[in-house]
């Protein structure tokens, strides 16, 4: 059975009355928070019992009007927690995304002209080990290769500007523009990288094996947006 947003609506809802209460929801409750008919939302609490989003429990009601007769309510599974949980995440590291995107990209654009590249290049190698997140780190890594390549000669960057768009694949994508930003930089520098800098090197080729396709475009498109701030 599909989550349809309608369904997901209801769910979030139930969820919400349950963390605030700790106990199990009666749909009537559900009803007048959402405004729709008991039997409407009777009715759709018993489709995500089905998809296995929520389970039933019963309860002896209190109330004077019916007292001692049976209440049939509502309480979310695990499964209906971690999908919400894992969504609240999603939006959390994407706002934290955004952020850091925003931040590294103006640390090319404007920071390296005021600072000079060997001033950002060891700044960022300084917080980099602070840095445990795959993603946050290998953007990281782009930028720092990026502004390595800044610092030598500009045709370094505008011809791998040029080269990365010709391959569709994300993970090749970045791995090409790893291997092309090392090997221009030991040639111009004429002289082997630090056992640091390789490591940050072997880590990030590492990180891009396993990401995700998801993860791969969204760092290729960071890597896109990099080069385009560095390059005049």
């Amino acid at each position: 059975m599909a989550l349809t947003q309608r369904r997901k609506e209801f769910l979030l809802k139930i969820i919400k009355l349950y963390e605030a209460t700790n106990y199990p929801v009666h749909y009537v409750t559900v009803a007048q928070s959402l405004g729709v008919s008991k039997w409407t939302a009777y009715d759709m609490l018993r489709e995500l019992i089905k998809a296995g989003y929520l389970t039933m429990s019963y309860s002896v009601s209190r109330q004077e009007r019916s007292p001692g007769r049976s209440m049939v309510l509502f309480l979310p599974t695990t499964k209906a927690l971690n999908l919400f949980q894992t969504k609240l995440t999603e939006i959390s590291i994407s706002e934290e995304w955004l952020v850091l995107k925003e931040r590294l990209l103006s640390i090319l654009e404007k920071n390296l002209e005021k600072k000079g590249a060997t001033k950002i290049i060891d700044d960022l190698l300084a917080e980099m080990p602070q840095i445990e997140a795959s993603v946050p780190f290998s953007a990281y890594t782009i930028t720092l290769l990026t502004a390595y390549l800044q610092s030598l000669e500009h045709q370094s960057l505008k011809r791998i500007k040029n080269l990365l768009p010709s391959s569709e694949e994300p993970a090749l994508t970045l791995s090409l523009f790893a291997g092309t930003a090392v090997g221009t930089m030991v040639k111009n520098m004429k002289e082997t990288l630090s056992q640091k800098m390789t490591g940050i090197i072997n880590k990030f080729q590492k990180n891009v094996v396993e990401f995700n396709l998801s993860e791969k475009k969204e760092l290729v498109i960071f890597l896109g947006e990099a080069l385009q701030k560095a390059t005049p």
